[in-house]
C-alpha cells in the first residue's frame, strides 16, 4: 500500500512539474511577444526611407513569470504614453478581448543614429582630402553637432588644418575648404540668372564662411560665401 502511494505521489509530482514548466515557457514566450509588439510599434512611428538614418529600439525586460493570458492576437492595441518620442518611452499594450482582458506597460529605449563621416585612416595636417580617407558610420545623433560633415563631396578637396586620427568624426572646422591665394570659381546668382567667372581667394575659408575674393577679370574685390572646394557664390 505504501509503495502504491509513493508511486502515485511520484507520478503526481512529475505531472505538476511538467505543467509548471509548460506554464513557465508560455509566460516567457508571451513576455517576449509583448516586448516585440512594443518594439515594432515604436519602429512604425519613424519613416524608414532615409538611408542616412538608423533607428534602434529596445524593449525593457518584462516579468517572465507573469501569466499574460495568451498572445491575444487580433485584440491588441499599442499606445505611446506621453505622446512624444524620447530616449526612454513607455508603450501601453492593451488586450481588449472579453475574456481575460489585460494591459501592460512596456519600457522602450529609442536611439536615433545618423550616418556621419569619419576618418578611415590618419590624415596629416596640410594634406588634401580625397574619398579614400573617408568612411560613413552611424553614430548617436545626440553626439552629432552642426559642424559634423555628412556629405562626402562637401569635404573632398579640402586641406586638413590639423592632424586627424583614424576613427575621428570629421568636423568642418578642421578643414580649410579654400586657402588664401587659391583660384576659385565664382558663381553669381540673381533672380534665376547664374553667372560664372574666376577669382582668387584673398583669405582662407571654411564651408559657409564669407571671404574676400578678387575677380580676375575685373580686379574687383567682392565678398563671397564658401560653398565647396574652390567654389564660392555671390547672391545679389
Amino acid at each position: 500500500m505504501k509503495f502504491l502511494l509513493s508511486s502515485l505521489t511520484a507520478i503526481l509530482l512529475a505531472i505538476l512539474s511538467c505543467l509548471y514548466l509548460n506554464c513557465a515557457q508560455a509566460t516567457t514566450s508571451e513576455a517576449a511577444f509583448l516586448s516585440n509588439v512594443a518594439e515594432q510599434y515604436m519602429l512604425a512611428q519613424f519613416e524608414n526611407n532615409n538611408p542616412d538614418k538608423k533607428i534602434i529600439v529596445k524593449a525593457g525586460k518584462l516579468n517572465p513569470n507573469r501569466n499574460y493570458g495568451g498572445k491575444c492576437s487580433g485584440f491588441l492595441t499599442a499606445e505611446l504614453q506621453g505622446g512624444q518620442i524620447k530616449r526612454s518611452n513607455v508603450v501601453k499594450i492593451t488586450c481588449s478581448r472579453k475574456e481575460k482582458p489585460y494591459s501592460v506597460n512596456v519600457p522602450v529605449t529609442v536611439i536615433v543614429q545618423r550616418a556621419t563621416l569619419m576618418a578611415s585612416q590618419n590624415i596629416a595636417k596640410g594634406s588634401i582630402v580625397d574619398a579614400s580617407v573617408l568612411e560613413k558610420n552611424f553614430i548617436n545623433e545626440n553626439l552629432n553637432t552642426s559642424g559634423n560633415v555628412t556629405d562626402t563631396q562637401a569635404i573632398v578637396g579640402a586641406k586638413a588644418r590639423r592632424d586627424i586620427r583614424a576613427g575621428e568624426i570629421i568636423n568642418i572646422d578642421d578643414f580649410c575648404i579654400i586657402a588664401k591665394g587659391d583660384l576659385v570659381n565664382i558663381v553669381a546668382r540673381s533672380k534665376g540668372l547664374e553667372i560664372k567667372t574666376q577669382g582668387q581667394a584673398l583669405e582662407e575659408g571654411k564651408l559657409n564662411d564669407l571671404i574676400q575674393v578678387k575677380n580676375i577679370k575685373s580686379k574687383k574685390v567682392i565678398q563671397a560665401q564658401v560653398i565647396g572646394p574652390n567654389l564660392v557664390q555671390v547672391i545679389f
